[in-house]
């Protein structure tokens, strides 16, 4: 006898539909493949039973009374809690532009009634697969994090404690290890402040995965001039132009942004020490329903063909010689802008200066 599978393990599929016959044609193709369903004949009644249990998908029709497929996948797309569920339309045409405005609302995919079984079960299948296999990306870069941040966190105890016996042995036998011993405490404790610092930095990286987003209006010209302000501060005596033209208020994480604030205008500062008359420029323009933030300035730059390398951690284009650094700070600020929907990046000439960009999606505050 053939071990039966308990109907918890089947997948569950919301279908939100108003015509009887498309829905006992649905329910009969998707239960007979092992597909647990749920039934909503109304948009307010599907939104009601997503509260109680979510499923891993939606089959949505478009054309209901009350509240249209349309209004109830706006309201879903706009939850946190729900957004990540695939949606997955139903249209009894093929209907061009409900089809457009569907996937410009989040929507996933759309399947023509009458139904098609083959292509119906195709793309559920298609959509549950790609939920699982992101959820499982998720959850292995949670556990990658949390791995980074324990590891880090146990290797700067010890390094803190070299530091200290590094100053202990400085001041009790200065006199007694002449120059050459002097010069070799001086460059242990020197890299062991510089593997702090990238240890530093990667427990702000796992923190920023970690972090719960608490979004409040922010007034990003404002925050810009703070920053660099605290910043200058511990510059030595430099000719610096710094500007800031008319920049949008915007809804974000105010501490996630300020850690972002902070390793772009450190980027331009460090790039641009070598510079008699540094300059840096921080401005916006909107693109593609999208506001983008840009701080140019006319630092050392670098060689565009190694752009890609930039955001990845411990990677850089300059040697420790040139420009000191961990290799971390652009991949933390690329996580920051991907929390909040955006994209991050950059453009240089060698010897030429720089400029990152980051971009919001409907960034008005």
């Amino acid at each position: 006898m053939a071990e039966i599978v308990p109907s918890l393990n089947f997948p569950e599929i919301l279908l939100v539909d108003d015509t009887p016959e498309d829905i006992e044609f649905a329910l009969s193709v998707l239960r007979d493949n092992n597909f647990k369903v749920r039934v909503a004949t109304k948009g307010s009644t599907a939104l009601k039973l997503l509260e109680q249990h979510q499923p891993d998908l939606i089959l949505l029709d478009i054309f209901m009374p009350e509240m249209d497929g349309f209004e109830v996948c706006k309201i879903i797309k706009e939850d946190t809690d729900y957004r990540n569920i695939p949606i997955i339309f139903l249209t009894s045409s093929n209907d061009e532009a409900s089809i457009k405005k569907g996937f410009a609302l989040g929507g996933q995919d759309y399947v023509i009634k009458p139904y098609n079984t083959s292509e119906l079960l195709a793309r559920v299948r298609t959509h549950i697969k790609l939920k699982q296999q992101t959820e499982s990306l998720l959850a292995a870069n949670r556990e990658l994090d949390s791995f980074c941040y324990s590891v880090s966190h146990d290797l700067k105890a010890p390094l803190l404690s070299i530091g200290k016996l590094t100053e202990y042995l400085t001041a009790d036998y200065q006199d007694k290890l002449g120059d050459d011993g002097n010069e070799l405490l001086a460059n242990i404790q020197e890299k062991s402040l510089e593997v702090i610092a990238t240890i530093d930095h990667l427990l702000e990286l796992s923190r920023t995965s970690e972090m719960q987003m608490h979004k409040e209006t922010i007034h990003l010209e404002r925050l810009f001039r703070e920053v660099y302000d605290e910043l200058v501060t511990l510059e030595p005596p430099r000719q610096i132009t710094f500007t800031v033209n008319s920049l949008p208020d915007i809804q974000a994480d105010p501490i996630m942004f300020k850690l972002l604030i902070t390793n772009i205008l450190s980027n331009s500062l460090k790039y641009t020490c070598n510079r008699k008359n540094a300059t840096i420029e921080v401005s916006s323009f909107n693109h593609g329903g999208e506001t983008v933030i840009a701080v140019k300035d006319n630092g050392a730059g670098f060689d565009m063909r190694y752009a890609a390398r930039l955001f990845k951690v411990f990677q850089r284009l300059h040697s420790d010689n040139e420009f000191k650094g961990s290799g971390v700070g652009l991949a933390i600020s690329q996580k920051i802008v991907k929390r909040h929907n955006g994209k991050a990046w950059i453009t240089g000439e060698t010897d030429k200066g720089a400029t990152f960009y980051f971009s919001l999606p409907n960034c008005g505050g």
